[in-house]
This record gives structure tokens, sequence and C-alpha cells, in this order.
């Protein structure tokens, strides 16, 4: 387990912005929303997002919110 991260410590490393990316995501906010709160193109955090997807093993931000929240995110 590793708390700086909150996700088992053989889980994928995520960059501080696909954490944060998806933390919002699996929170419930569109990727359009999280655009603008970022200051970036919905297109970006579709990219981010694949790359969490892929990094975790996931296929669906369901799917995400079930990863972080039983790694303790």
């Amino acid at each position: 387990y590793s708390p700086g991260l909150g996700l088992p410590v053989d889980a994928p490393e995520l960059s501080a912005r696909e954490l944060q990316v998806a933390r919002m995501a699996a929170g419930g906010s569109t990727s359009r929303a999280i655009a603008e709160d970022l200051g970036v193109s919905p297109r970006t955090v579709e990219n981010l997002l694949g790359r969490v997807y892929a990094k975790l093993g996931v296929t669906s931000r369901s799917e995400l919110a079930d990863a972080l929240g039983s790694a303790g995110g």
C-alpha cells in the first residue's frame, strides 16, 4: 500500500495529474467540468483518463471509482 497515492504498492504509478483527474471523474465530474476546472481541453481529460484506465485495468468511471475506493483513495 502506498499511502501517498492511496493505491496498492503493485498498482502502476499514476502521475499527479492523472490521479487528480481520476479522482474528479470517480467523484462524478464530467470531462467537460474537469477540463474547465483544470484549464485544459476536454480531449486532454479524455486522454488522461484513457491512460488511467489502462494503468488500473478499468473500462469505466464506475470501475474507476471502485478501484480508487478499494485502494483507500
